[in-house]
């Protein structure tokens, strides 16, 4: 999953973001609600943190921005230090899928990401499968047939995505988007490497060597042979 932390604290952000990825998520940040509204025009956000009080564009117009544009809605997920009833009520009716208060319990942010993610409208399953391959989003667990999987965040990212496309190509921009930040994007040449890896783990495990196929020129599939 594909997440953006939008919070002007630095402190506070990099601990987000550092919490985020270690729960198997993809995190950009931003410090000021008009660069998360630029990040949220180029990149596809499953989730977004938002705190209300930010520079340059507060949380609440930047959440009606979000809602008031077409195409595919990221989740919303309030995280502020507004504690009062009325807040509360104004960010709900202003868009937001969920609020929580600072300072808040690790653990209790977790679950309610992860219940947030699972009640999305996309639809959204707790588990992707493709013949013996089978994938747990809420966290690092993937297996083939009986054999776990040892992937590193990457290869999970990449995996996860193909098995979301069902068969279809996902371009080579799409993984890339699915798998690293804006900011650390690396080139083609790391992709393949990555995919490359990929392969190498899930032959080890008893896969079929096309089961990550090359689309030439666009990017890779899961082979439509082994979705049985």
């Amino acid at each position: 999953m594909k997440l953006l932390v939008v919070e002007d604290d630095p402190l506070i952000q990099r601990s987000l973001c550092e919490m985020l990825e270690a729960w198997g998520h993809v995190c950009d940040e931003a410090g000021d609600g008009e660069t998360a509204w630029e990040l949220i025009r180029c990149w596809p956000y499953d989730l977004i943190l938002l705190d209300l009080n930010l520079p340059r564009l507060d949380g609440l117009t930047l959440c009606r921005r979000i809602r008031a544009r077409g195409g595919p809605q990221p989740l919303i997920l309030m995280l502020t230090a507004r504690d009062t009833n009325h807040d509360r009520v104004l960010g709900l009716d202003d868009g937001a899928d969920d609020y929580m208060v600072k300072p808040f319990d690790p653990d209790l942010l977790r679950a309610r990401v992860q219940a947030l993610l699972r009640r999305a409208a996309r639809p959204l399953t707790r588990q992707l499968e493709w013949g013996p391959l089978r994938l747990d989003r809420d966290g690092h667990g993937a297996r083939y047939g009986d054999h776990e999987l040892q992937l590193t965040a990457i290869e999970h990212h990449l995996l996860e995505a193909l098995l979301a496309a069902a068969g279809a190509t996902c371009s080579k921009d799409h993984l890339l988007e699915a798998a690293w930040n804006w900011a650390e994007t690396p080139g083609s040449d790391s992709l393949r490497t990555h995919v490359k890896n990929l392969r190498a783990k899930l032959s080890a495990a008893g896969g079929p060597p096309n089961l990550v196929d090359t689309v030439y020129g666009v990017g890779f599939r899961l082979h439509p042979d082994h979705a049985a």
